[in-house]
């Protein structure tokens, strides 16, 4: 893999590499059709307490904000659906959660390692922020950051 590559997937101001993967419906979803939304994509696995800790935040931010126009895609590691599905169930989880078992998306197109991580990406498929470990996204300061998005301003 050239670094030109790695660049790509993990710089902001380049564009969020796409990728199609299955949700826990058996759908497919693919990034590039939420172009004209912001999106936060988030990878986790349901042993990683820290990703479990943020996930009931995220399920509020999304539910809070999904009717101005926010997408949240959750990618899990998990190599079964059998945790993510109780885990998403036990907490009431609204958004997409789609299942990247073999790591094609987190490690071969994001070239990620630890967890969780979680891309801000613009309406243009931009990818804004990286935001690396834990985070509360129920802060004024992480929702004036998606609102100005939202509202189709810069960062």
């Amino acid at each position: 893999m050239s670094s030109e590559n790695l660049a790509f997937a993990k710089t902001p101001g380049s564009f969020a590499p796409d990728f199609t993967l299955t949700d826990l419906d058996g759908k497919n979803v693919t990034l590039s059709k939420f172009r004209g939304k912001v999106v936060l994509l988030n990878f986790w696995n349901t042993w990683c307490g820290p990703c479990r800790a943020e996930m009931p935040s995220l399920n509020n931010l999304y539910l809070e904000l999904k009717d101005k126009g926010l997408v949240v895609l959750s990618i899990s590691i998990d190599t079964s659906e059998e945790p993510v599905r109780a885990f998403i169930s036990e907490r009431k989880i609204v958004f997409p959660v789609l299942m990247d078992k073999k790591q094609k998306v987190y490690a071969k197109k994001y070239f990620l390692y630890g967890l969780p991580v979680t891309f801000l990406i613009d309406k243009k498929g931009i990818i804004v922020e990286k935001f690396i470990g834990e985070r509360d996204w129920g802060s004024q300061e992480m929702k004036e950051k998606i609102l100005k998005l939202l509202n189709g301003k810069k960062r």
